[in-house]
Formats: C-alpha cells, sequence, structure tokens
C-alpha cells in the first residue's frame, strides 16, 4: 500500500496530541496526589506563616503593654461592695 501525499481527502482531525516530557508528567502526577507544592503555593504558605508570626507579636506586646498600664482590681472588690436586698412585694 502506497500513501501518497498529495491526496488527503480521507485525513480526519482527530483531536490535539498531548505532549509533554517525562519529567512534566511526573510532576504533575506528584502536584495531583498532592506530594508536591507548586512554588506559588509555597510562596502564599510562607507569606501566610510570616503573617501569622507578625500579629502573635503584636498580640503579645499589647498583651504586655496591657498589664502594665492596667490598674489591678482589688482581690476583695464583692467583700467592700455595698450589698442590699430588696423586698419583693406582689
Amino acid at each position: 500500500m502506497d500513501f501518497d501525499s498529495s491526496d488527503n481527502s480521507n485525513a480526519h482531525f482527530a483531536g490535539k496530541i498531548k505532549t509533554q516530557t517525562f519529567k512534566q508528567f511526573q510532576l504533575e502526577r506528584l502536584i495531583k496526589e498532592g506530594r508536591v507544592m507548586p512554588a506559588s503555593n509555597l510562596a502564599k504558605a510562607k507569606e501566610l506563616e510570616l503573617k501569622r508570626a507578625r500579629d502573635f507579636e503584636m498580640a503579645a506586646e499589647d498583651e504586655q503593654r496591657h498589664r502594665t498600664t492596667a490598674t489591678p482590681a482589688q482581690p476583695d472588690k464583692l467583700r467592700n461592695l455595698p450589698l442590699t436586698r430588696a423586698r419583693f412585694e406582689e
């Protein structure tokens, strides 16, 4: 059977052929399985972790500042209050 390239009347478009290297295929498979994170996700995770650390440090500093400036309550505050009981009338 001799193929003549000038007569392609029975050729049909079958679709796009997916071409990728073995390394790309392996990387894609590892990403799908969740074993490997893309660099963009790693950058987002790092930024989120840094933000959490900064927020924690700010909260610790605010708490320390509050402890030094706030006046402590008296330990027997409830005992020193003049408590009165009103009679219930029907």
